[in-house]
């Protein structure tokens, strides 16, 4: 195991807990759009990665990674202004969480370009195909909302 593999897999995994929070904020702003189940799935989807992934660190380091990124959370805070101002809030928060999904999806690709344990690949290639099924379901709802 190399200190950048565990490394990071931990930046993942605060990329993903951005993704629960964000998720969850838009699922309540975004209440009656008809998104809530869409919403909910990608939720879903990141408490998955996040009880595959958490063991592991856990295994490596004695603890899980309960952490988030200051990036997300001015995501996070520049589409809860942005829906304010906007008139259509869902458009804005859908293209929002598809910047998300992009940004997931570069985490994920750096942790497997770093990985070298079997049980940590494994990991990252289910997450990444999970989490890449995200990515274009909320880049087609971005498409559609357009």
């Amino acid at each position: 195991m190399s200190s950048n593999e565990i490394s990071t897999v931990k930046d993942l995994v605060k990329v993903l807990h951005d993704g629960v929070a964000f998720y969850t904020d838009a699922k309540i702003e975004l209440k009656g759009s008809g998104y809530e189940s869409a919403l909910q799935e990608m939720i879903d989807a990141r408490q998955q990665a996040l009880a595959r992934l958490q063991p592991l660190i856990f295994l490596r380091e004695g603890e899980t990674e309960p952490g988030t990124t200051i990036s997300g959370s001015l995501h996070k805070t520049y589409a809860d202004i942005l829906a304010t101002i906007k008139s259509n809030k869902s458009q804005v928060y859908i293209a929002e969480l598809e910047e998300l999904e992009d940004r997931t999806l570069e985490y994920i690709q750096k942790a497997q370009h770093e990985a070298v344990s079997i049980d940590i690949k494994t990991a990252l290639n289910y997450t990444h195909k999970s989490l890449r099924q995200c990515h274009d379901r909320m880049r087609n709802l971005k498409r559609s909302a357009a």
